[in-house]
Order: structure tokens, then C-alpha cells, then sequence
């Protein structure tokens, strides 16, 4: 794998290896079982422990920005998520990782839901947002940066598109942030083929304040 660290801390926190967050995002066709199972693998022999995140549940907010009712929009991102983790959990017998672990492994709105850690971190990010204008305003031009990807189904990206949107990339954002508090360790890095711009910019001048100081972003692609 090909890794590219966003910042100067970003590597420092990485050569640690103590830990990584492979970010595996719904209705996204780059990640096919055998790309899954190559980050898996990988994670696997580069770091002491990892972890495998899916926006399953905040999945429908981006189909609801797209037009989907709710209720429709929550069987799609249900059963998306489905097939999805099957994936995962293939992707991690095959690395190896012990059967009574698979689930542990996995970082999903069945286990974060109810994750003390995750909540109150959820509060933090829509305190941050109340207070401050900039944040909130990064926050909704990187779900315009997510729908404006969904070429095929966007013509237009209105302000009640964004307002659904923005609920998924808020519930990513304590994994982005502060992910060493969410799983208990000293340093994490999370993993994902691309970053958006406004978290690039967290990750530069925020660091200590919104950013967790031993948070990384890495971004890594097949070689």
C-alpha cells in the first residue's frame, strides 16, 4: 500500500503504529471484497491493533439528501450495511483475526449507538457548530464536496439537501477527530483513499483544540 500522510504530525503519529481506523464508506463501488480485504490485511501486519468503521445507520442521511424518503432511505441504508459488513467480517477471517474478535473489530452504528465515548463526542461536534461559524460552515461545504461526487444523481445541491448531508459527516467526525478517545488507545490513525479538504485544514490548525493531538489521518491506496 501506498501511504501519504496528510500532515507532518500525521507521520510522526503513523510511524507510531499503534493503531488504524479503515474507513469502508456505504453505496461507494472503490470498495469492492477485494479491496476490503487488502486494507484489512494490511492493517493487520502494519499496526498493533485496528479498526473497521462503517457509517451504516448515518448512510441514510445522504440518501434522503438524494430524494429518498426516510423510511426508504433507512431499509436501503440497512440493507446496504448488511451486505456491506458480510464483506468486513470475510474481509477479517480471511486476514486471520480470531472469530470471537471479528465483531469487536468493527466500528458500526450497532456498537457505537449506545458507546458512551461516541455520544458524548457527538455532542461536542454540534456544540462546536453552534459556536463556531467556520466549523459549521466546513462542515456543510464537505457534504457539497459528498454530493457533487454523486454525479448521476445531483443536478443541483440545494440548502435542504445539505441540511440532511451534513448529519452523516457529523457522525463521522468524532472518527476523524478523536478516535484514540473512542477506542482507548495513545495514538490512531484513520484510513481512507482521499481526504476532504475542510478536515485537511482541522488537521493543520486545529490540532489540540477540535483535533485530538494524537490523531492521524493517512491516506492509502493500493500500490
Amino acid at each position: 500500500m501506498i501511504e501519504e500522510p496528510v500532515t507532518r504530525i500525521c507521520a510522526e503519529i503513523l510511524s507510531a503504529r499503534e493503531h488504524a481506523v479503515i474507513g469502508i464508506s456505504p453505496f461507494n463501488s472503490y470498495f469492492s471484497e477485494q479491496k476490503i480485504t487488502e486494507l484489512v490485511a494490511w492493517a493487520k501486519e502494519s499496526f498493533s491493533t485496528f479498526h473497521v468503521y462503517v457509517p451504516d445507520g448515518p448512510a441514510r442521511f445522504t440518501l434522503e439528501a438524494l430524494g429518498y424518503p426516510e423510511s426508504k432511505a433507512r431499509k436501503k441504508a440497512n440493507r446496504q450495511g448488511r451486505w456491506l459488513l458480510n464483506k468486513i467480517r470475510r474481509s477479517l477471517d480471511a486476514a486471520g483475526v480470531p472469530e470471537n474478535a471479528v465483531d469487536e473489530a468493527i466500528l458500526c452504528s450497532k456498537s457505537l449507538d449506545g458507546h458512551h465515548a461516541y455520544v458524548r463526542l457527538l455532542d461536542d461536534v454540534e456544540s462546536v457548530c453552534d459556536r463556531d461559524i467556520e466549523f459549521r460552515e466546513g462542515c456543510i461545504e464537505t457534504s457539497r464536496w459528498v454530493l457533487n461526487g454523486q454525479a448521476d444523481e445531483v443536478e443541483e445541491v440545494t440548502h435542504d439537501m445539505l441540511a440532511s448531508a451534513v448529519r452523516y459527516f457529523k457522525a463521522e467526525l468524532p472518527l476523524f477527530m478523536k478516535s484514540p478517545a473512542l477506542v482507548g488507545v495513545n495514538s490512531s490513525v484513520f484510513v481512507y483513499h482521499q481526504c476532504p479538504p475542510f478536515l485537511e485544514e482541522l488537521l493543520n490548525t486545529k490540532r489540540g483544540c477540535f483535533i485530538n493531538e494524537r490523531q492521524g489521518f493517512v491516506i492509502v491506496t493500493a500500490v
